[in-house]
């Protein structure tokens, strides 16, 4: 059974100001340089449905927050001072009727620890949630000295006396909730640094050898980096700090080249390296005492992120596991005005299962010394948090007087539980766009037969020598002579003949005819494209930059129309780009004429507006990637006043139309079983006047991302007011109507099961029970209304 995935619109939890102070104390201690300045984690609580996340802000202090009210719970401010070298966590347990709250965190500066401390400090508070205000508010604190430097603090649900702190070398230190060190478990032989741990609950782990591993307790997973080799160690922590530990296992990728990792309970862990290869292991027992890893899936190349094509930009791509092989990826994207893209892969199969976009905020201006840090960290089952942090690089950098700040934000979403072929079904095409494909697109892909090889050589001649009706001419002689043997290889098969054309053919084609590496005046044929876009062929990602971006490129409307109408998979961000062109034009009423404008043949001028916006109404979208693609695309007020008024125009006309009640003769038909119904409706609205639904949906998205904007225009207030008069009377009549629903429903359902049942063989229908078939014939009698008749009782 299928089973949906989705990510729907991140919502901010918090913000925080990320000081210049900090910028000086990262240059001054070696402790904190390379750390964010905003650390965040996530922990469930018995007082809130949507669990606590704790967050730790380099320069201000601690602070717990409720998820599901965007309340801050506990706030321990620290002051300007302060910096953290590691994220903090927070426990919640119940004691009796008391709702306690414990605190921790690594320390890696302050005023109040001396120098050769710094690094090595865990700061604890516990509070009373359920007790007085000022109970509540106290700051107690409690502290403790390592001997080896922090970079991570954990906690286990099996464990829940219990904490764990590593350093930098991968050693570990188990301690008890009022910090009282119990056991310390020093770093495997030639470790020379730690890239990435992970804590799971023992009964979560499938990837552990029952005879070598308590059945509760707390597993550990941790990437370490041995001289030139990524190192896979694991062990096992019980509730006697009995500690249990396999043989360590490797992965055949060099540390340098890891930007980042996932890994879930189940023991399938991703790797994504520098060149945007991205690789997935299973870890299974080999052995009573020692684990593997094994591919799961052939590695592949991202494309279109920003990781690949900037040195500097490692930090802002970031893995998160969601179990089993389904893994989200953050990251920004590469192109001239980026945006954070989230990805939700299902790496066993490696298909895109969904995806969403958002901008990024102007509080986190990108300059050459300030970038933004991206971290996925893991919440409850349909939830995620996105930490997005100012990470400067040039420590020497001075004040703008504009102050940057961090956000965290809450990213909702759906994944199935396991990875199933069901699921990945049909999802090949939706990840196209992020995968690097293995043949260059100005090289023909050595799969197709001799014949189609032999056309895309003619036609690739014929567009270098500029004669794009050569081109025409090889394809249609192509097209013909493959229809006919098609045809006569088929006869006994119904319907008409037609060429094969695959999916790497038609990619090869749109290369060929279009040549996006070209100037945009390069002689240019449409037929072809038009050919291919009729016969529903072409999806968006078959040309690099996008179908809608390389025929706008080519002045090709004609097509753009067409593929809004045939393609199905064109994204909101393409289709809004495209319309904003359109506005522009019909805000300036000059299509601006180029002395070297290009040979197009059949190719029309922009469409109008009305015309072109028809098509973006009509075509199925989603709420939240319009949202974020007209928010993108039509920044200026102007422009979004201009489709506000032809939207208001629509609705106008469909409010000065009659309803209709009843059904005329004219729609009512008899069906082949004499059963009268009413006859199929073509589809409701046209080119000139979009759908009712499809009209006031684009309405009420282009609001909700554009209202602030359109209430600071003043020309905008009087249309406004026109469309809420517009609407108003339709809503009053629509309740008036469902009055109607409850006495009309018992006809409306005798009416669909009299239709359902004329087809059926009443020869064949099983009598059934008597008592059945009595108490239907009641049923009838019911609900018909007999001839008036009078008694007379004599007594």
């Amino acid at each position: 059974m299928r089973v949906s995935a989705s990510i729907n619109e991140p919502f901010v939890l918090s913000t925080y100001s990320s000081s210049q102070r900090l910028s000086k104390n990262a240059s001054s201690s070696k402790n904190q340089q390379g750390h964010p300045s905003v650390f965040a984690t996530y922990g469930k609580a018995s007082g809130s449905s949507d669990g606590y996340a704790t967050v730790a802000a380099q320069a201000d202090g601690v602070h717990v927050l409720d998820i599901s009210t965007l309340h801050p719970v506990i706030s321990h401010t620290l002051g300007p001072s302060i910096t953290f070298s590691c994220p903090a966590i927070t426990r919640n347990t119940q004691e009796g009727d008391n709702d306690i709250c414990s605190t921790y965190v690594g320390i890696a500066s302050c005023s109040d620890i001396p120098a050769e401390d710094s690094g090595c400090t865990i700061w604890m508070w516990r509070q009373n949630l359920s007790g007085r205000l000022e109970e509540s508010t106290s700051q107690k604190k409690k502290t403790v000295l390592l001997q080896h430097q922090i970079s991570g603090l954990y906690t286990c649900d099996e464990l829940p006396t219990r904490i764990l702190a590593q350093s930098p070398q991968s050693e570990f230190t188990i301690l008890d909730v009022d910090l009282n060190v119990k056991k310390s478990l020093s770093a495997s032989q030639d470790t020379q640094t730690l890239l990435r741990t992970y804590c799971y609950s023992r009964s979560s782990c499938t990837f552990l050898p029952l005879q070598a591993s308590p059945q509760t307790g707390a597993v550990v997973v941790s990437v370490e980096v041995s001289k030139d080799s990524t190192r896979i160690r694991v062990f096992c922590v019980d509730n006697t700090d009995e500690v249990s530990e396999l043989d360590i296992s490797t992965i055949p990728i060099k540390p340098d080249q890891i930007l980042d990792l996932s890994c879930s309970p189940s023991g399938v862990m991703s790797f994504l390296t520098r060149d945007g290869t991205w690789s997935s292991y299973r870890l299974e027992p080999k052995d009573d005492n020692s684990i593997e890893s094994i591919n799961i899936s052939e590695p592949f190349r991202l494309t279109g992120l920003s990781f690949k094509s900037k040195a500097s930009s490692s930090e802002q791509v970031t893995l998160l596991s969601l179990g089993s092989s389904h893994v989200l990826l953050s990251a920004l994207t590469d192109s001239p005005a980026p945006e954070i893209i989230l990805l939700l892969w299902d790496l066993q199969y490696s298909v895109l299962l969904a995806s969403q976009s958002l901008a990024i905020p102007s509080t986190l201006s990108q300059t050459k010394d300030v970038t933004v840090k991206l971290t996925l960290i893991p919440a409850s089952s349909s939830q995620a948090l996105l930490v997005l942090s100012a990470h400067t690089a040039d420590t020497g950098r001075k004040s703008d007087g504009t102050s940057l700040r961090s956000s965290v934000l809450v990213v909702p979403y759906m994944c199935p539980a396991t990875s199933t072929i069901a699921n990945a079904l049909g999802q090949a095409s939706s990840g196209a766009r992020w995968i690097d494909q293995a043949a260059s697109s100005s090289v023909i892909a050595p799969s197709h037969d001799p014949f189609k090889m032999r056309v895309l050589s003619a036609m690739r001649i014929a567009m270098e020598k500029n004669l794009p009706q050569a081109a025409n001419a090889a394809f249609f002689e192509w097209e013909k002579r493959e229809s006919k043997a098609v045809g006569e290889a088929s006869k006994n098969e119904a319907g008409p003949s037609q060429a094969v054309l695959t999916h790497n053919f038609v990619r090869d084609l749109l290369t060929t005819v279009i040549q996006p590496s070209k100037p945009a005046n390069s002689p240019y044929s449409s037929e072809v494209v038009k050919y291919l876009l009729n016969h529903k062929v072409v999806n968006s990602s078959m040309l690099n930059g996008g179908l809608l971006a390389s025929l706008r490129y080519k002045n090709d409307w004609q097509s753009i129309e067409l593929a809004l109408e045939q393609v199905i998979d064109l994204s909101e961000a393409e289709i809004l780009e495209s319309l904003q062109y359109v506005v522009a034009r019909h805000r300036s009423n000059v299509v601006p004429q180029d002395d070297n404008a290009m040979d197009v043949d059949s190719v029309t001028d922009v469409p109008s507006l009305p015309s072109f916006l028809s098509l973006c109404v009509s075509y199925a979208t989603t709420p939240p990637a319009l949202r974020s693609a007209i928010r993108r695309s039509l920044k200026e007020a102007e422009d979004i006043y201009a489709v506000l008024r032809v939207l208001e125009n629509w609705i106008k006309q469909w409010s000065n139309r009659d309803p209709r009640l009843v059904p005329s003769k004219k729609d009512i038909v008899k069906n082949p079983h004499g059963i009268f119904i009413i006859k199929e409706k073509e589809k409701e609205g046209t080119r000139d006047l979009p759908s009712l639904p499809n009209v006031l949906s684009f309405l009420q998205t282009l609001l909700d991302a554009s209202f602030l904007t359109l209430l600071q225009h003043p020309p905008a207030h009087a249309v406004l007011r026109r469309i809420q008069a517009q609407i108003e009377p339709e809503i009053v009549f629509t309740d008036d109507m469902e009055q109607l629903r409850g006495p009309l429903e018992m006809f409306a359902k005798a009416h669909m099961k009299a239709v359902r049942e004329a087809g059926q063989d009443k020869s064949k229908k099983p009598l059934g029970d008597w008592r059945q078939r009595r108490k239907e014939a009641h049923e009838r009698a019911g609900l018909s209304i007999g001839l008036y008749q009078l008694e007379q009782l004599v007594l």
